[in-house]
């Protein structure tokens, strides 16, 4: 909405515009813009204070900001009709709660005064005619949308009623709409002559030839006209008012403010009382309030003739009820006050946010703070970034395409969307893999490797129609450069491989303190299937990582190796234990020996180390798998692996026939359970 600090000042003094700018704040009305030339306000008005939408409603809030007297139009003729010039019939009352319309004769169309054009194009409205730029103006003024009929083609009686299943209408846009029975629309006899709430119609607009006018006021509810505006596609300034709420006891005072003003500049008459259709009037309503309540609520303390005065300021009614009650009489143009903390809220506003003193809580609560998987996740967050990793923040919706285009299987149910922005955003990803590659294939011409990784969340539908299952995710996604030769050097540099993206894995789960992961080999889409392994801790998969398949590659443009890695973030805090554990360095020297055997080809190295590990006893420290090696000599369907053995006792030195013991022990059960031969 656009209003002019001029007009705001016929009905209160103005402070300056800074002191302006902070009332608005102040009462949540958003200020778009100021132009201090023409000191024209641009403002945002919340869906709730349709009073807001006009000059007097705007006055009436800075005057009870600033403690000022407000300057309110005062009615005038409310006299009954000397002679019948028109019926009103309301068939829906639920939807027309009040319709007034008063009749004004020997009016002379024409321009308007330059002083009603000049307020109407200041707030962005297009003057038409002295008739129309009236109606508009008190609309403007007060709030309350008016519309003028010419009086001889619409005739003596006004229906208001709901609109026939594919009537026809002619707007005054001239353009052709057909109604639906969801709309409510106001009729002569037979016809419709205006979509209520909305705009009139062309059939019976006033234009140069007019002398009689019949002016409409009324209320409208706001749900009926909001149906009408959204099925039409047709905003107008009188559907967002109406839309808003508008006050229905302000009928009558906006319709004398513009017969005296039609009269004044169209030299019309304006025929004796009113015909006003009422059949339910709305009084004020009654909201009690605790002062004590007010003040536990604001942390301050207001005396119970402070809260009068200031609710007072905004035109209630205050009677004190006894007790430190307060019985408050709310005028029906703020619909929105409905319960005491409605109250309290006001008086926190008119008393000031900044009198409101900072003060800690008297008690703490024990569960504040970040939980243990958002530490865990920061914990993640800086060890990929330690190893040289750049965070990425992807979209959280995917498509069908997606999916299939990064070769994941499309059988795998989705969160799907309703009502899509965009076909490229019809559901909730499953997966952070196609937007890993997605960015990959971005930053493929980088002169440099690209390291990336994301941690978010995954949607998973559950059996029933409850919230979707979110699981938070870890991905690692690596491609190399293009290789180039150095000048000093003969060869190009080592580009990424496999290892360095394990090395990775295996750094973040070391971080956060998760028990020594086991690899094992897992072919799956979308990667290559010699070339990865399934991640797990104490027999739980935890996720996959791996080269990505060339034909994935391809699809992505990626001309270098890529490399993948998900984990199952959630899974995982499950295997970290929060209190670090602590090993002190022992004393006592320690013996390293090296085994060496010949299995069979279909035997992994993960199954003999874990043999060997079981048979060598507690005197066995650690092992590590350093050579796998198959050609001449070795037979074909062989391989040989060599691991090396670190023996160590806490309390003494190891003596040479303890350590020979252990490893016969562990050679022993290597050719017992995979028919392991030791090497020569």
């Amino acid at each position: 909405m656009r209003i002019s600090q001029s007009w705001l000042q016929e009905f209160v003094e103005t402070p300056t515009p800074e002191k302006l700018n902070h009332i608005f704040e102040m009462a949540g009305i958003g200020v778009e813009n100021f132009d201090a030339e023409s000191e024209i306000w641009t403002l945002e008005i919340t869906s709730n204070r349709g009073d807001w939408l006009s000059a007097i409603g705007l006055a009436r809030e800075i005057a009870a900001m600033t403690n000022q007297h407000f300057r309110a139009i005062v009615d005038s003729d409310r006299s009954t009709p000397e002679r019948e010039n028109i019926s009103v019939s309301i068939q829906n009352p639920e939807d027309c709660p009040r319709y007034a319309a008063r009749i004004i004769e020997n009016v002379k169309v024409g321009e308007s005064p330059a002083w009603i054009q000049a307020r109407l194009i200041e707030c962005g409205m297009r003057p038409v005619n002295n008739i129309v730029d009236a109606t508009n103006f008190v609309m403007l003024e007060t709030g309350q949308p008016l519309h003028a009929f010419d009086a001889d083609k619409v005739g003596s009686q006004i229906v208001v009623r709901r609109a026939k299943a594919g009537e026809p209408f002619v707007t005054l846009d001239e353009v052709e709409r057909e109604l639906t029975e969801e709309m409510l629309v106001i009729a002569d006899a037979q016809n419709p002559i205006a979509v209520a709430g909305v705009m009139g119609g062309r059939d019976s607009e006033v234009t140069e030839n007019t002398t009689r006018i019949l002016l409409e006021s009324a209320h409208f509810a706001p749900s009926r006209v909001r149906r009408s505006a959204r099925i039409l596609e047709l905003t107008s300034e009188a559907s967002r008012r109406f839309a808003r709420y508008v006050d229905p006891n302000g009928v009558l005072r906006a319709a004398q403010r513009a017969c005296d003003l039609i009269a004044e500049i169209s030299g019309g008459n304006v025929l004796p009382g009113i015909m006003d259709e009422y059949p339910a009037p709305v009084s004020d309503a009654i909201v009690s309030m605790r002062i004590a309540r007010c003040n536990a609520i604001l942390g301050i303390e207001i005396s119970e003739e402070t809260a009068t005065e200031l609710l007072k300021r905004l035109g209630f009614k205050v009677q004190s009820s006894g007790a430190g009650v307060l019985q408050v009489s709310v005028p029906t143009w703020r619909r929105d006050i409905e319960r005491e903390i409605d109250l309290i809220e006001e008086i926190a506003r008119l008393n000031g946010y900044e009198n409101i003193p900072t003060t800690l809580p008297k008690t703490t609560n024990r569960a504040a703070g970040r939980s243990l998987s958002q530490r865990l996740e920061e914990n993640a967050r800086g060890v990929l970034l330690r190893c040289g990793l750049n965070e990425i923040v992807t979209y959280s919706l995917e498509n069908a395409a997606s999916i299939s285009r990064a070769g994941l299987d499309e059988s795998t149910p989705a969160v799907v969307l309703r009502n899509p922005l965009s076909d490229d955003y019809t559901q909730l990803r499953t997966s952070l893999i196609p937007s890993l590659l997605e960015t990959l294939k971005t930053n493929a011409g980088a002169s440099c490797d690209v390291r990336i990784f994301e941690i978010g969340k995954v949607y998973l539908p559950r059996a029933s129609k409850a919230q979707p299952d979110e699981k938070q995710q870890i991905g690692i996604a690596l491609l190399a450069s293009s290789p180039q030769a150095h000048w000093q050097k003969d060869k190009a540099a080592t580009p990424l491989d496999f290892f360095d993206l394990k090395g990775i894995v295996e750094r973040v789960l070391s971080g956060l303190g998760a028990p020594s992961p086991v690899f094992r080999g897992a072919p799956t889409a979308p990667f290559h299937p010699g070339r990865c392994a399934a991640l797990s801790i104490d027999g739980e998969d935890l996720g996959m990582l791996g080269e990505v398949h060339p034909d994935i590659a391809e699809r992505y443009e990626l001309r270098q190796r890529a490399y993948l890695a998900v984990i199952d973030f959630a899974s995982l805090v499950r295997h970290i234990s929060i209190v670090p554990q602590y090993s002190p360095i022992s004393r006592q020297p320690h013996s390293d020996r090296d085994i060496a055997v010949v299995v069979p080809e279909k035997v992994s190295a993960e199954a003999l180390e874990n043999t060997v590990r079981s048979a060598a006893g507690v005197l066995l420290e650690s092992s590590r798998v350093f050579d796998v090696y198959q050609g001449a000599p070795i037979e074909p369907g062989f391989k040989s692996i060599a691991i090396a053995l670190r023996f160590r006792a806490k309390d003494r030195t190891l003596g040479e026939d303890e350590i020979e013991a252990a490893m016969q022990n562990a050679r022993e059960a290597a050719a017992h359970d995979l028919g392991a031969q030791l090497r020569a």
